[in-house]
């Protein structure tokens, strides 16, 4: 990808749980925070030479996961377990930055019980919520849908962890994993993935 030798970043941030029966597990957060720079790897339009800002892939994400961490962190009560927030860096250059944290995690990564990533998350149309992973985890398809009989979400849950982000990471080390998605569009990896075309309420819903 032209980047041997660079050094990047992952953000992390722990809410201790509550329960001291159950602080010493944690669930994680995470979205990736990196997107194509002028757009030379894996770009749609690879020749434009303009900025790809990300604003779906992968800022709504980042926004999704900085909220959780606001509206947890303010819970009352707090989360019975830890709840770890991460940002990735080096997902668009093959989730190098999830590959190292679930090599070096902040919680050990065997009392890590599930890990929710949240990557383009922000053209919510229709009510239509794409969610991976939901067969890496026998209690996923009940407790999704309990959850949406009160969402409503056009919910299409399905899969299992493999794919393109950061999930995968952490479904190679036997984790369970779901990961939200509100579809591909025609800006999907252009220039054109621009802060306008972003809905905050339905990254809210989601």
């Amino acid at each position: 990808a032209g980047v041997a030798g660079r050094a990047a970043e992952n953000v992390v941030a722990i809410l201790p749980g509550a329960d001291r029966r159950l602080a010493g597990q944690a669930i994680v957060l995470g979205a990736h925070f990196d997107h194509l720079g002028t757009g030379r790897f894996g770009s749609l339009a690879p020749d434009s030479g303009q900025i790809h800002n990300g604003a779906d892939d992968n800022a709504s994400g980042t926004a999704a996961v900085l909220e959780l961490a606001r509206l947890l962190s303010r819970a009352r009560p707090r989360p019975a377990r830890t709840v770890v927030f991460v940002l990735f860096s080096g997902e668009e250059e093959g989730t190098l930055g999830s590959a190292w944290y679930a090599d070096h995690p902040a919680v050990p990564m065997d009392s890590t019980y599930a890990y929710l990533n949240f990557d383009m998350v922000g053209r919510l149309r229709n009510g239509r919520l794409l969610i991976t992973g939901a067969r890496t985890a026998t209690e996923w398809t009940a407790l999704l849908d309990s959850v949406n009989a009160g969402a409503r979400f056009d919910m299409h849950a399905s899969g299992d962890g493999w794919g393109p982000s950061d999930q995968v990471s952490f479904f190679a080390k036997k984790r369970p994993v779901l990961h939200f998605f509100t579809d591909l569009h025609e800006d999907y990896h252009r220039p054109s993935d621009d802060a306008e075309k972003i809905g905050a309420d339905g990254i809210a819903q989601v």
